[in-house]
């Protein structure tokens, strides 16, 4: 069953139709703000849809999210039980930020996440800090973390 590929492909699918959409005051842009032309940047990219497939997955351990609880567990030893309760819970998700999310998992797992897929470390726990929350949310939809063994 591929609970998490689900999950990801409905969370990432909205992020990127929201990326899409300028912001409201910016629907013209001025000239000096066009794209500029691509370049090759090196570790400075933003992580593509299957990089952050993929990340998701190493993180929550595979399509059927068993490591879940471990997850879990990992921000409520870092201090961040009540974030983690309303992810987990019905309701309004509290935010994180890319710091506490490079705290839950530390600088070597975060280095090797990044270098793997030569994605910018900084952006890398921003993205992580967005989405984090949505899929814990999606992930228990009946407010409670299930066991698995």
């Amino acid at each position: 069953m591929d609970i998490l590929g689900e999950i990801l492909k409905q969370v990432l699918e909205g992020a990127a139709q929201q990326q899409q959409q300028p912001p409201q005051q910016q629907r013209a842009p001025a000239p000096q703000q066009r794209a500029p032309a691509p370049q090759q940047r090196g570790p400075q990219e933003m992580p593509s849809s299957n990089d952050l497939s993929e990340i998701f997955k190493q993180i929550f351990g595979g399509n059927d999210a068993q490591k879940l609880p471990e997850v879990v567990k990992q921000f409520e030893e870092k201090g961040l039980r009540e974030e983690v309760d309303s992810w987990v819970r019905t309701g309004p998700n509290k935010p994180v930020d890319r710091r506490q999310i490079e705290d839950v998992f530390g600088s070597r797992e975060m280095d090797e996440l990044a270098k793997k897929r030569n994605i910018d470390r900084d952006q890398l726990a921003e993205v992580l800090s967005r989405y984090i929350p949505k899929i814990i949310d999606e992930l228990t939809p009946t407010g409670q973390v299930a066991s698995r063994r």
